[in-house]
């Protein structure tokens, strides 16, 4: 399957913007290597509904047939989850409750169900029969561990649930379910990008293998001096990035590729932003080190080990220099 990804609400903090990013990307790969055809496309933080308070939805993933809402969780250990009882968390005991009390299957069909019903009420807008005032029928909702559900965790829903179109799943699962269900209706792309776009106000955010903007604009850059070029610079966004010969990014990381250097090692050095707005840190996983020199201190090599620079810093990596400078 192909993803496309959009974001309605931007998260206020950099923390959960590095995290978004990365369950995207991770999302991305696991839709990528589904061997279904079509698009499946993929909706964080979106807001809907008409009248206040408006329903906020971590994430609805939508193919032509398939429309599911999911709440993302994260379970520290694994959990018992018996049908039609309390879940708990099995080490402590402690049940496991929304931050209202509620259980977490009262919380999905409360998601899910604002879904359902802005969806059904623009059936006309979507080119459906206006006959049937319900076609979206079984729109699924998903309690979503993320990464994954804890291994050994006892999760059972009673019949009802079942019936209800409720599910538990990991994150990487997914695109499996998606590729499985029916909602009811056969949906065109670009009823999809309509519905995502236009009615619930998200922007499309990654298509076609890449990332079509940043959550945030970059507070730093790089000025890089190359053996015999000319000085470029180079974006640094939040999270980390990597810096080393290797062109090919892996996984969800972000490069800046040094391939004029046969000194940089493939992964040289990787660069973490994060609140800080006055500096970074910096970690070598390179052969030959880093030489670290401060603006206010004298020059340092180091070789595997961590460091906090500030802006101003010069790095020398090979035969490259490299100064970190606020954008």
């Amino acid at each position: 399957m192909q993803p496309r990804i959009y974001v309605g609400h931007t998260p206020d903090t950099t923390d959960e913007r590095i995290l978004l990013r990365e369950r995207a990307l991770m999302l991305a790969n696991a839709v990528r290597r589904s061997p279904t055809e079509g698009i499946c496309a993929i909706a964080f933080n979106m807001t809907v509904g008409t009248e206040s308070p408006l329903t906020g939805i971590d994430l609805i993933v939508m193919r032509t047939t398939t429309v599911i809402v999911g709440a993302l969780r994260t379970f520290a250990g694994p959990i018992d989850a018996p049908p039609g009882g309390v879940w708990r968390d099995r080490a402590s005991g402690q049940p496991i409750l929304e931050a209202d009390g509620s259980h977490p299957l009262h919380r999905i069909r409360v998601q899910r169900d604002a879904v359902q019903l802005s969806l059904n009420a623009a059936a006309a807008r979507l080119g459906l029969d206006s006959a049937d005032p319900r076609p979206f029928r079984r729109v699924i909702g998903a309690i979503v561990g993320v990464p994954a559900l804890p291994a050994d965790s006892r999760i059972s829903l009673d019949v009802d649930d079942h019936r209800d179109h409720l599910k538990v799943c990991s994150f990487e699962e997914l695109p499996g379910v998606a590729a499985l269900a029916h909602s009811g209706v056969v949906l065109s792309t670009e009823s999809i990008h309509t519905i995502l776009a236009d009615l619930f106000g998200g922007r499309l955010w990654y298509d076609d293998g890449r990332l079509l903007f940043e959550l945030a604009p970059p507070r730093f850059q790089l000025r890089i001096t190359a053996p015999g070029r000319a000085p470029v610079t180079a974006p640094l966004y939040e999270g980390e990035t990597v810096v080393g010969r290797r062109q090919s990014a892996q996984g969800i990381e972000r490069r800046i590729t040094l391939s004029d250097d046969e000194l940089v090692s493939s992964d040289h050095l990787h660069i973490v932003c994060h609140a800080d707005p006055a500096s970074v840190m910096i970690r070598d996983t390179s052969k030959n080190g880093v030489w670290v020199t401060p603006p206010d201190g004298p020059i340092e090599h180091i070789r595997h080990a961590e460091r906090i620079i500030p802006v101003g810093t010069r790095l020398r990596l090979g035969m490259t220099d490299i100064i970190l400078e606020h954008v």
